[in-house]
């Protein structure tokens, strides 16, 4: 078994997990719905807990009786700290849980992919929950045997998710997903952007950024999905336009383009609401007509966490209607769940999902050997 590690310069590292922390995890935690330890539900009143049938109410209810002290630590690679923050209190009243406390930290999926694959290799689980668009990570993890088999109910209502993202509900699910866009600060770069063709253009020579797609997964399959529907020519002009590298961070590079850094990046459209509301700057965001691939964040729980009936609760939670309701009001990202919609100022940014020109890619079934493939071709083709 292996973990593959997309970190920011190294373009593919290796780690060896033995069939020992399969069994070292799988011990550690039974990997079931049912809570387990203190489930005494005497006196335990929350929010959640009206309507619910009977069934459920007690399951929720043992889950709150055992989660009563215990805390998060939830590593993303979307969500603000203080979307974080907002979030976590608002589960918190809604589950009775005062006591309750977070640890949050927003990294790069790189930097999220290099954090999970040390602590699962180390046998030392820190982190209880995550968040990423990396569906070979997840996929690897998920065979070491290092995510918590836990299907939350709310998972019903993300039947059509798997129609356009890689998931596996019981081990991990994609709520919300998002795509690569063009960022443009009009004030530098004024032309509208209709192709990923247009990228090709002059007057953007060595003022623009494209993804790093040698060291990060997400910008990889990005790259592969252009890929099916256009020449490798486009980009060899790319290449000639000379374009810089990204950080990998949306966040850095939505600023970049605020700050007149660059004219334009290739980046998550649906940052720029939150970035146009800090910096005043009204950028622009095009989708070109060529299409777009989409990428799932996906949450799951880690095997082997202590915390595993609050984890559970907080799953419950991000998926159920409120929960998606801030995610998406917070964040401006679109969601999966029926009838939770973007603001129209959001839109601007970050069209609903059925608006978009999607490409469709099935992750799952690209080998290691044509992700490497396509790698190179980037990497000959950049030169990096």
């Amino acid at each position: 078994m292996k973990l593959h590690r997309f970190g920011r310069r190294s373009r593919h590292l290796s780690l060896a997990v033995g069939t020992s922390l399969l069994l070292v995890l799988t011990a550690a935690c039974g990997g079931s719905n049912e809570p387990s330890g203190n489930t005494d539900t005497d006196g335990i009143t929350a929010p959640v807990l009206e309507g619910l049938d009977e069934a459920e109410r007690n399951r929720v209810a043992g889950l709150i009786a055992e989660a009563q002290n215990q805390s998060l630590t939830w590593i993303d690679s979307v969500v603000a700290p203080d979307s974080a923050t907002a979030m976590f209190n608002e589960f918190k009243t809604l589950y009775n849980l005062p006591n309750v406390s977070l640890t949050y930290e927003r990294l790069t999926s790189g930097e999220l992919s290099s954090r999970l694959q040390q602590e699962v290799v180390a046998r030392r689980v820190n982190t209880d929950f995550f968040g990423v668009a990396s569906p070979r990570l997840l996929a690897e993890l998920d065979n070491a045997g290092a995510l918590l088999d836990y299907e939350s109910p709310q998972s019903v209502h993300y039947a059509d998710s798997g129609k356009y993202v890689t998931q596996k509900p019981g081990r991990w699910i994609a709520p919300v997903a998002y795509s690569f866009a063009v960022v443009v600060n009009p004030a530098i770069y004024p032309k509208e952007i209709t192709s990923w063709a247009d990228l090709a253009d002059p007057d953007l020579r060595g003022s623009w950024d494209v993804p790093n797609v040698a060291a990060n997964e997400g910008s990889l399959y990005w790259y592969v999905g252009l890929r099916s529907v256009m020449p490798l020519s486009t980009f060899e002009a790319w290449a000639a336009n000379e374009p810089m590298t990204s950080t990998g961070s949306s966040v850095q590079e939505a600023q970049k383009v605020a700050q007149g850094q660059i004219a334009l990046a290739i980046t998550a459209g649906f940052r720029v609401s939150q970035t146009v509301a800090q910096t005043q700057v009204p950028l622009k965001v095009f989708h070109p007509k060529e299409g777009a691939v989409l990428s799932g964040q996906s949450y799951a729980i880690v095997n082997g966490t202590r915390n595993e009936a609050l984890a559970k609760l907080f799953m419950d939670f991000l998926l159920s209607k409120r929960g998606q309701e801030m995610y998406t009001q917070l964040e401006g990202i679109p969601s999966f769940y029926p009838g939770v919609e973007l603001t129209a100022e959001q839109q601007q940014y970050q069209p609903v999902l059925a608006d978009l020109n999607l490409i469709p890619l099935d992750t799952s079934s690209l080998t290691d050997e044509d992700l490497e493939k396509y790698r190179t071709e980037w990497t000959s083709t950049f030169n990096r």
